[in-house]
């Protein structure tokens, strides 16, 4: 049964004067059950949920939180974080997104994207009891490249990532196969171009990184439709645990 996360998740901001004055907008989902620390999953939404409401990017195709806080186990277990870009920014230029040219050294940082390192760096563990071995990342389209462009920001930070219909820059491989990642794509999405996942994944491989590519070839660019229904998939992300340096 698909749950309202509105009535879930509550909606909070951030604000850092000496980063800039941006306002982060974000919803929260925090389990009711108390826990020492609690896992975290981070969902970026796509280009048509920006603004400034704190709302579409948890009305629309946004399943996937449903799914956790449904969950026996991860729903009692999993802090859950939507951040909302506002509708005149992006994490990555909407044309490299979809004609697959993003150039990570080249991506120019946009206001959002300062506070919200600020956020992960700095006030995440501040304002929760973070559990730094599981901390997730995730996101569709534009939010599927800033899936990946934080992935390569900061490589040892997630224990794993889910990618949908978004891109990544084949020059930085080396940064992301220290983090597991499922990738999801389909062949027939003239929205963004798949190629850049299905070479990522292969060059992945060849790394022996840990990584998984579904590709479909009938969904256009709606590919969180099937890819939130895969089998395993909710089991997957909360399997990975991030390997903590030893000293």
């Amino acid at each position: 049964m698909e749950i309202d996360l509105i009535n879930y998740m509550t909606t909070e901001t951030y604000e850092n004067p000496e980063i800039n004055n941006e306002v982060l907008r974000y919803r929260v989902y925090v389990p009711k059950v108390k826990r020492r620390k609690y896992k975290v999953f981070i969902y970026l939404h796509g280009s048509g949920e920006r603004g400034d409401d704190n709302l579409k990017q948890i009305q629309h195709h946004a399943k996937l939180i449903n799914y956790i806080i449904d969950h026996p186990i991860y729903g009692k277990e999993t802090i859950i974080i939507a951040p909302q870009v506002p509708e005149d920014q992006r994490w990555v230029p909407l044309d490299d997104i979809r004609f697959g040219t993003y150039n990570y050294d080249n991506n120019p940082v946009m206001p959002i994207q300062e506070i919200f390192n600020d956020f992960l760096e700095k006030e995440l563990d501040r304002r929760y009891k973070v559990d730094p071995q599981f901390v997730y990342i995730s996101g569709i389209s534009m939010g599927g490249a800033g899936a990946i462009d934080y992935v390569t920001r900061y490589p040892g930070k997630f224990a794993a990532c889910l990618s949908i219909c978004g891109t990544l820059d084949l020059s930085q491989v080396n940064r992301l196969r220290r983090t597991p990642m499922w990738l999801f794509h389909s062949s027939d999405d003239t929205v963004v171009d798949y190629r850049p996942f299905k070479v990522g994944y292969e060059k992945l491989l060849e790394l022996k990184a840990d990584v998984q590519y579904t590709e479909f070839n009938d969904t256009g660019h709606g590919v969180w439709v099937k890819a939130y229904e895969e089998p395993g998939l909710i089991d997957w992300i909360f399997s990975k645990k991030k390997t903590m340096p030893r000293f």
